[in-house]
């Protein structure tokens, strides 16, 4: 081990005096239970009730949770054009079934898939139909909007039964269609919380973002997502659609398990399983649940805490619920006022953004030449007095306001040549803007959410969780 920020040279000057590795002092490393020989957990967090409840015997809160979707074709299955969603999966289901078509005419099945290999993105989900001959079909109906990444959406071709969802996960019983009414706790997954060995939890960011739509695998990391109800479960009707109702007439996605266990550290006080949901939002954001067990949640999925009072477990419970309104509705929250928009030409200036820069600091270079207060829109738009304390928001390894600049673009896959412009999504939102209003938003979304989670509580565990 060395010093942290050491230059190449300096660790090389600290090899050459030791000169031999006989005169290099040692520590004893002996590995934990867990055999764990860096970053050993905390066994205090055994103690908490697990989020996940397949694959063990454990009790658990969550019945059931989802691995974020996989398409393994994201250019061809994810747009912010709903049109161009349908002209390119249409195109691929059609180059699929031309494959099957000219395998049965005896073409070997390799030479097929590389005939149309532009077409299709050949996983081992549309092998597997291919080598068999099962044939695949198109329906508007598949399309859903779906969390891509942190604050951006997307058009997505949701198909979990032909193949052109790779590994679809558990969403058919989340999200079954679009008009699906739910909300999902997504956790980044084991092994993206902390990067290297010396990296700490509020380095990585906050690990959990919430959703009311489908979530993609990478939306926070390797997302695993908890979600509040499983419509998917109900009965069909009886002209074989899913009758949703209302939501407390749902399948609840928590086990039988999990509100009696809260309610036992509270004897005569009021906890419903809406109060447990946020209550688990807020406790997954609190600095001091993620920077003290920072060595499990590398290396483990989330367990949840009773607090040491009813008071305080309600304070998460508060807490949660604002995060939620934020995290879910961003897109109707306030824009942020305290920037400064410069308009550089004379005339009628144009919203549409074709990539978003940070200003530059003269002189420097790499990250730290990137001027955060300053973004560069367009040709036309500067904006200028963004606030640095909306940087603190971290999620998924970047900032917010990162993702928008990253994401909010006009991109062209290379295999495919499918463009995806994200002009095309303010269009379908009905305001050519919507990439500037986002990003302006995403500052008050930042700001807020850091606000709220510097005034959690103190994190104080309950005595039957000891």
């Amino acid at each position: 081990a060395v010093d942290d920020y050491l230059t190449r040279e300096e660790k090389l000057a600290a090899l050459k005096r030791d000169r031999s590795i006989s005169n290099t002092s040692m520590n004893v490393i002996v590995p934990d239970a867990h055999g764990d020989w860096f970053n050993q957990r905390d066994d205090s967090f055994s103690h908490f009730m697990r989020m996940d409840g397949k694959k063990t015997k454990e009790v658990a809160i969550f019945k059931d949770y989802s691995l974020g979707v996989n398409t393994n074709r994201d250019a061809w299955v994810y747009n912010s054009s709903r049109q161009t969603v349908i002209d390119s999966t249409k195109r691929s289901v059609l180059a699929f079934n031309k494959a099957l078509g000219e395998l049965n005419s005896g073409t070997d099945a390799s030479s097929v898939r590389q005939k149309y290999i532009k077409d299709v993105a050949w996983s081992s989900s549309l092998v597997f139909r291919l080598e068999r001959k099962i044939p695949s079909d198109f329906s508007e109906r598949r399309i859903q909007k779906s969390l891509y990444r942190p604050f951006f959406k997307q058009n997505l071709y949701f198909d979990p039964e032909s193949g052109f969802t790779h590994r679809p996960g558990r969403w058919r019983y989340i999200f079954p269609d679009s008009k699906a009414k739910n909300l999902a706790i997504c956790s980044s997954g084991v092994d993206n919380l902390v990067i290297c060995i010396n990296q700490n939890a509020k380095d990585a960011g906050q690990i959990a973002l919430m959703t009311d739509h489908i979530a993609d695998l990478h939306f926070n990391g390797d997302t695993q997502c908890f979600p509040r109800w499983l419509p998917g479960e109900q009965t069909k009707g009886a002209e074989g659609s899913l009758d949703f109702g209302e939501s407390k007439e749902m399948p609840s996605g928590f086990s039988q398990d999990a509100l009696p266990h809260f309610q036992a550290a509270y004897p005569g006080k009021p906890i419903t399983e809406d109060d447990l949901f946020y209550y688990i939002y807020g406790i997954l954001h609190s600095e001091d649940y993620r920077t003290g067990y920072a060595n499990n949640l590398m290396k483990e999925l989330p367990r949840i805490p009773r607090v040491a009072t009813y008071e305080q477990f309600m304070a998460f419970v508060e807490a949660g619920q604002e995060l939620a309104r934020l995290h879910v509705h961003f897109e109707d929250v306030e824009l942020y006022t305290g920037v400064k928009i410069e308009f550089t030409k004379i005339g009628q200036p144009s919203y549409r953004v074709t990539q978003m820069k940070w200003g530059k600091i003269k002189g420097k270079t790499g990250n730290a030449a990137k001027d955060k207060t300053t973004l560069i829109y367009n040709d036309w738009i500067t904006v200028k007095n963004i606030p640095l304390e909306a940087q603190e928001y971290v999620v998924n390894k970047k900032s917010a306001l990162d993702w928008v600049v990253e994401r909010a673009c006009v991109s062209i896959d290379k295999v495919s040549n499918i463009v995806n412009d994200f002009n095309d999504y303010a269009a379908d939102m009905g305001s050519e803007r919507y990439p500037l209003d986002l990003f302006l938003k995403v500052i008050t979304v930042s700001l807020q959410t850091m606000e709220i989670v510097k005034g959690l509580p103190k994190l104080e565990i309950h005595p039957l969780d000891k």
